[in-house]
């Protein structure tokens, strides 16, 4: 998917043209990344109908840049998942503002249950 890298070389190429003047400037990250192990009872397939649940690691980034006027603020959720979020906001207070946002929301079908998943038409 070519959106991943263009968003972060956007991210890091923004933040050097704010402000350049002496104002106090503030710089916050963090990153979270949390093992996952899923457990069904009942259907699969209807429980990750809309979301990806499946054993493995999923990841959170926030990155907060404040210099007095200008500000950035990005947020990633739930990143390498089939149902990961970025959310990309900032602007100079009294001049403009932007918000980007890309939500991935899957419809999954099936989870294994026929044949036909694995590729191979499925004939009776």
């Amino acid at each position: 998917m070519l959106f991943k890298p263009f968003l972060l070389a956007m991210i890091f190429t923004l933040v050097p043209l704010w402000s350049a003047s002496a104002q106090e400037r503030t710089a916050i990250g963090e990153f979270s990344a949390l093992p996952m192990q899923v457990d069904v009872k009942g259907s699969r397939a209807k429980f990750n109908e809309y979301r990806d649940l499946r054993d493995g690691v999923s990841g959170n980034i926030g990155l907060r840049y404040d210099a007095g006027k200008d500000y950035f603020d990005f947020r990633a959720g739930d990143v390498g998942r089939r149902d990961q979020k970025y959310e990309l906001e900032g602007g100079s207070r009294g001049n403009f503002k932007f918000h980007l946002d890309y939500d991935e929301i899957p419809h999954n079908f099936t989870a294994g249950d026929s044949p036909s998943v694995r590729g191979k038409p499925f004939i009776r």
